[in-house]
């Protein structure tokens, strides 16, 4: 990836090649939120400093982070990283977005609440992951379309590989992490310093596990990827849940299949991480299961923090996404695109949801 300097000059001077791609614009039809718009809008940002103003920092929050512009682009500039780089310097100019005000503490009430909800759990609180365990990462955010909370998550998993275990005894011990979440608010927001203690938090707390497996497209990416490039590397080898699962679903008697599925493929676990094993998944639990775009992932909205600072624009997102397949039922890889999926008119479910049923 080029640093910030170049990524600037080259996308100054690019004629807008990536703009069709770009799944944010698409929805809004706003020439300011073209790559190239928004990556001038951080370098006149950047150039201002202290003097910026709200008007400049504003094109910067309409990113999902999708990666889709890195795809097109010949120079592989990542207009997603360096716009939430862009995003610090209107946290520090105090020009940034007023939907994101007190994030940090929203951020950490949820994942208490998170924690509490397994915690007060008879059933989960006695399932907590042990050093040398992998650990179970629950997503903080709500689930499907009541807004199920994590212990609703908790339960399946636990359930899922309980039943792995009665087919395959080499299945490692596993059990719930009580950390929250992995801090994606808090990067996709640019707050640089609340981020890395968090993370220098959460990876303390990780140190002594295998594994560390979440069902979060997001959380996957900032896990692998995020927490490395701040400085936090992870010990324990970071999995999506379809990742850890795939190897042991031969052994597993699915009872009942679905005879077609569409599958959703989440934007940070399909196309930057090149993760494929959910749709895998799914393959053993449908007869037939076909694709919303073809091989390219179609970003929902969900990302970015694009439902906080602009939940029409990303609730439109979704309904691009699903104006694209007629195919029932439709199944994400991440329970996050699920739930914005299903809140926004499109009936869709996680691939967890999925496999408990089949099992």
């Amino acid at each position: 990836m080029p640093d910030l300097s170049t990524s600037l000059s080259l996308c100054s001077l690019c004629p807008k090649l990536c703009s069709h791609v770009c799944p944010v614009y698409r929805a809004s039809a706003k020439e300011t939120l073209t790559p190239q718009a928004k990556m001038s809008s951080l370098l006149s940002l950047k150039q201002a400093g202290e003097e910026a103003s709200p008007s400049q920092a504003l094109p910067l929050y309409g990113c999902t982070g999708c990666g889709a512009c890195t795809s097109a682009c010949l120079h592989k500039v990542e207009p997603a990283q360096q716009l939430v780089r862009g995003r610090m310097l209107a946290e520090r100019a105090d020009v940034a977005h007023p939907a994101l005000v007190d994030l940090p503490e929203r951020v950490f009430q949820r994942a208490q609440e998170a924690s509490r909800a397994i915690l007060r759990d008879p059933q989960l609180s006695t399932r907590l992951a042990k050093p040398g365990d992998i650990g179970l990462l629950p997503s903080c955010l709500p689930r499907r379309q009541h807004a199920e909370g994590p212990e609703v998550e908790a339960r399946q998993l636990l359930s899922v590989l309980d039943r792995v275990r009665e087919h395959r005894a080499d299945l490692p011990s596993y059990g719930l992490l009580t950390v929250g979440s992995a801090g994606y608010a808090l990067y996709a927001a640019g707050l640089e310093e609340s981020f890395r203690l968090y993370a220098e938090s959460l990876a303390q707390k990780v140190s002594e596990l295998s594994m560390l497996v979440t069902t979060c497209s997001a959380c996957t990416y900032l896990l692998k990827v995020v927490y490395p490039q701040h400085g936090v590397p992870l010990v324990p080898k970071v999995l999506h849940f379809g990742e850890l699962i795939l190897p042991y679903l031969a052994a597993l008697p699915i009872a009942k299949k679905l005879p077609q599925a569409t599958y959703h493929a989440p934007c940070h676990l399909s196309r930057r991480l090149k993760v494929d094993a959910p749709r895998q998944v799914l393959g053993r639990l449908s007869e037939q299961v076909d694709d919303i775009a073809g091989d390219e992932p179609l970003c929902c909205g969900a990302g970015g923090l694009l439902p906080q600072t602009d939940p029409d624009l990303a609730q439109q997102m979704a309904h691009e996404a699903m104006a694209q397949t007629t195919g029932q039922p439709i199944v994400s890889g991440c329970p996050t695109c699920s739930y914005h999926l299903s809140k926004s008119g499109h009936p869709t479910r996680d691939l967890l949801d999925v496999l408990c049923e089949a099992l």
